[in-house]
């Protein structure tokens, strides 16, 4: 049986390697697009765009307190500009954060080809933050010893071949805790390539983009520390019209 002390060491020892183990692949030492610090809250989708399409254009970000304005935006390529809007709990701390992206392709299309790309994951900027984020030696027992970014950040219309608007913006649980006591963290999102020929006919501001749910950084960093609850929930139901969608085949 393992003393105190022992057991304390194991659960630290557990800790410390899960952060290589799992963010594998999203930047490391000499990635010139790696976080060096979490972000900030009011600046995340500008290091998002930076993360998720590896790009070290400089954008324009639009932060919108009001939710109706941020269903109608759109990422923009004049400029660029890119659009952000922070979800709260019910004491007002931001849980999630969502970012309306340009994709890497439309980018190398306006600035040149080596503007950005290839596209990653909006997954990949979440285990960025959790390798800023998460506890060191220096603080207390973490809560959860075992991390998992689900890899299913993509859901899919039914009746059609391509996200829309109100598919992305649909609430849906962003931490949640399973049965063996893991904590599990999603993303969310969808990306349409300016270039994508099923999309050919649509119009130009539906193109080009690259959509992401994200868990806040601050939030990530209290649950990870157990004084935060898992279970937060991002998204609101919607109903828009002009969303454009490729016929089935």
């Amino acid at each position: 049986m393992l003393a105190s002390g022992d057991r304390h060491r194991r659960r630290r020892a557990a800790w410390l390697t899960a952060p290589a183990l799992l963010a594998g692949g999203c930047g490391g030492p000499g990635d010139p697009f790696a976080l060096t610090e979490p972000p900030a809250v009011e600046r995340y989708c500008l290091a998002a765009q930076r993360v998720v399409t590896r790009t070290a254009l400089p954008f324009r970000l639009v932060l919108h307190d009001d939710f109706a304005d941020f269903v109608k935006s759109k990422a923009l390529i004049d400029g660029p500009v890119i659009q952000q809007y922070n979800w709260r709990d019910a004491s007002g701390r931001v849980v999630g954060i969502s970012c309306k992206l340009k994709s890497a392709d439309h980018l190398k299309l306006a600035f040149g080809e080596d503007a950005a790309g290839p596209d990653g994951h909006c997954q990949d900027m979440n285990r960025a933050v959790f390798e800023q984020v998460a506890p060191r030696a220096s603080d207390p027992d973490p809560a959860y010893t075992r991390v998992v970014f689900d890899r299913d950040e993509t859901v899919d219309h039914a009746a059609q071949p391509a996200m829309t608007g109100p598919d992305w913006l649909r609430p849906y649980t962003a931490t949640w805790v399973d049965a063996d006591g893991a904590l599990h963290v999603r993303a969310k999102g969808f990306r349409v390539d300016f270039s994508d020929p099923r999309y050919a006919q649509a119009p130009a501001r539906f193109r080009g983009v690259h959509y992401c749910h994200f868990v806040a950084p601050g939030y990530l960093r209290e649950l990870l520390l157990g004084v935060a609850e898992p279970g937060a929930v991002i998204g609101r139901e919607v109903e828009t019209r002009g969303d454009y969608s490729p016929p089935r085949r």
